[in-house]
């Protein structure tokens, strides 16, 4: 078994979460005020930073803005570096600077990555650490489509400001978030990201139209049955890799590609 420093962890967490945050205070104008506000009054981030066992593998941000970061991955990490593959390539990266946006990459291949780097849970967390501090923002998630934006814009901010990040957080919801941006616009989309469903229809509405509208609404309402069942299952222990990958191929977002299909179509006309 491997030894590690959960409070320095902690510690070095808490610093990089300062750094974040402050990064997109600066970068976004639509984080809600009494969120903005708050954030920036804060000297000391290490009372939202909690490490203990959330039951999942996953990490996770709460209302109160608390990141939770799972206990359980010391385990699941001192279980993978008995692997003979375990740190057989520690420079081993999942994206470079021409893929980060768009690539193929799944969770799979996040749990691959962390084998053959050899990576420490700090590590672990340091790649997925980014995508929860823009939760903590303010950046709207726990549906599909809204974990999709906040990934696109998570790693349009990683490449912008050469930030860690995996690039294989919610592959598929990021790439129809992605092709939505391509019909909305990179500007009404970094506003939506901050603003509950009603308010983002209500943006899309007035920007471009009621049919923008309409294709945002159909499209959410299409993932959220396919998504379900993976978002509200926990996934603990080693198991718990297998078994969250297993249920992540299972999402099929053909009809929401139907909906998008459809509207461009009929902008063509």
């Amino acid at each position: 078994m491997i030894d590690y420093n959960i409070e320095k962890d902690k510690e070095e967490i808490t610093k990089i979460i300062k750094e974040y945050v402050r990064i997109i205070l600066n970068e976004y104008k639509d984080i809600p005020s009494n969120i903005r506000e708050k954030l920036k009054k804060i000297k000391d981030f290490s009372f939202l930073v909690k490490i203990h066992d959330t039951k999942t593998i996953s990490l996770y941000v709460t209302s109160d803005s608390v990141i939770h970061l799972p206990i359980g991955a010391y385990h699941v990490i001192n279980e993978l570096a008995k692997l003979e593959e375990y740190g057989s390539n520690k420079k081993h990266q999942t994206h470079d600077n021409n893929n980060m946006i768009l690539n193929d990459n799944t969770y799979l291949d996040f749990v691959e990555h962390i084998i053959l780097k050899g990576a420490t849970p700090i590590e672990y967390f340091k790649e997925i650490l980014l995508h929860e501090v823009m939760h903590m923002c303010g950046s709207d998630g726990a549906y599909a489509l809204a974990e999709g934006f906040n990934e696109l814009k998570t790693r349009e901010l990683a490449l912008k400001y050469n930030l860690e990040t995996s690039c294989c957080g919610y592959p598929k919801e990021t790439r129809i978030a992605y092709l939505l941006q391509e019909l909305f616009g990179k500007d009404i989309c970094d506003r939506l990201i901050f603003k509950d469903l009603n308010e983002r229809l209500n943006i899309l509405n007035k920007e471009i139209g009621e049919d923008a509208a309409r294709l945002y609404l159909d499209v959410f309402n299409s993932m959220e049955p396919e998504f379900n069942p993976y978002i509200n299952k926990k996934y603990p222990g080693i198991n718990g890799i297998k078994n969250k990958c297993l249920s992540y191929e299972a999402i099929d977002y053909s009809v929401a590609y139907n909906y998008i299909n459809q509207y461009k179509n009929n902008r063509k006309r």
